[in-house]
């Protein structure tokens, strides 16, 4: 008899935690569990991972777009008293909703071996749903989740309502496990896995791609790809660094593939900085690994992450990596520098000596490339999903 799970995440809209998702769902053995998928938000249009969720999955929507709609308009305006008011009063509704809404479905489904949160999106409600057993799975560091320190405490009061947390990476679990000594023990570490055969295919794959854009993969150029959100990735460094590029007479472009909130923000910079020559904002596209493919180094920068998954996409395009050493992820991806380069968050001549130094010298590269083909095979879905399936074997425990 097939093992019944529930994952429950967010949303289907771009983003690498909803790709992830929808690797493991295509990965899982579906001869061995009955998967049920409940998706908190239905953005209609902005789910772009809607397609790719295998045809024998049930999924469910938690609540409609109408109802994100209307909270997001007092959102946007939270600065007026009323509006903020509203907002607090409408965030108290859907919680209500979207708790009812899932509670009505485990009924109605009946008798779930296991619940998974992949997002942390049901803590606030978890003790109340009567499960058998309940995974969360945490993808990035805690305190750039919850900034606070009584944010901080409530987040691990909630975490110990599960009975077993998964950390993406082993600096997370043992950040877990110093910030909440008291889930000790309730912590493993599962990575994220990868489809190594789609990303390939797709790295040479100049489908969709404008004459423009084709002409553009031939250049000498670095990539990076990432979510123009200044709060979260460090773009002031990363610009700097090319603006130091551009100075010294360094002949390499910068491809910054992704959109976001920052985007009118990040173009002010490049004209500030003198480098709109050089750095190029290549939007959103549904395949940036042959950017990353046709690239001379992939460049990170960020203040925080979970395990960023970009950074392994990269090295299975066969790519140096280059990254912030921020919390959490790259140094254990990049295995401590070996497998690729770290720099301090913020240091900006830093990256631009490591860009330099890599792309004057083929020996520093190739060396790294070699390191670089070894560790990305940790993070092959067929070596992950085994993980997931002993977690689920297990019931969480």
């Amino acid at each position: 008899m097939k093992k019944k799970i529930v994952f429950r995440s967010g949303s289907l809209r771009m983003g690498g935690l909803e790709r992830v998702l929808i690797e493991v769902l295509q990965t899982i053995d579906r001869n061995k569990y009955e998967i049920i998928l409940f998706i908190e938000d239905d953005c209609k249009d902005k789910n772009i991972f809607e397609k790719d969720i295998p045809e024998d999955i049930k999924y469910y929507f938690l609540k409609s777009q109408e109802v994100i709609l209307a909270t997001e308009y007092h959102k946007d305006r939270k600065k007026n008293l009323y509006h903020k008011l509203m907002y607090n009063i409408m965030m108290a509704k859907e919680n209500n909703l979207v708790f009812k809404r899932t509670s009505e479905l485990l009924k109605e489904i009946g008798d779930v071996d296991l619940f998974i949160d992949f997002d942390w999106g049901a803590t606030k409600y978890i003790d109340k749903l009567n499960l058998k057993k309940s995974v969360v799975w945490i993808h990035n560091s805690i305190p750039s989740l919850k900034r606070t320190e009584s944010k901080i405490k409530r987040f691990g009061d909630r975490l110990n309502k599960y009975d077993k947390v998964i950390a993406i990476c082993d600096e997370m679990k043992e950040e877990i496990e110093t910030i909440y000594p008291f889930l000790q023990g309730k912590v493993e570490r599962i990575y994220n896995p990868f489809n190594f055969d789609r990303i390939e295919k797709l790295s040479v794959s100049e489908e969709g791609l404008t004459t423009s854009e084709k002409e553009m993969l031939k250049d000498d150029y670095c990539v990076a790809v990432s979510r123009l959100d200044t709060n979260q990735k460090d773009y002031d460094t990363l610009l700097k660094a090319f603006k130091i590029l551009k100075d010294r007479g360094v002949d390499t472009k910068l491809y910054i593939v992704g959109d976001g909130p920052d985007r009118k923000e990040i173009e002010e910079m490049i004209t500030t900085l003198d480098i709109a020559d050089k750095v190029k904002l290549i939007g959103l596209t549904k395949n940036p690994y042959v950017w990353m493919k046709n690239s001379n180094i992939f460049v990170h920068s960020s203040k925080y992450e979970g395990l960023p998954t970009v950074l392994i996409e990269a090295m299975i395009c066969d790519k140096v990596v280059i990254s912030s050493d921020c919390p959490t992820g790259p140094k254990e991806i990049l295995s401590n520098g070996e497998a690729g380069v770290l720099y301090k968050v913020g240091d900006f001549e830093a990256l631009a000596e490591n860009l330099q130094n890599i792309l004057k010298d083929e020996k520093v590269k190739s060396n790294l490339l070699e390191k670089t083909r070894n560790r990305k095979m940790d993070f092959n879905k067929n070596v992950v999903i085994k993980e997931y399936e002993k977690m689920m074997d297990n019931g969480g425990i």
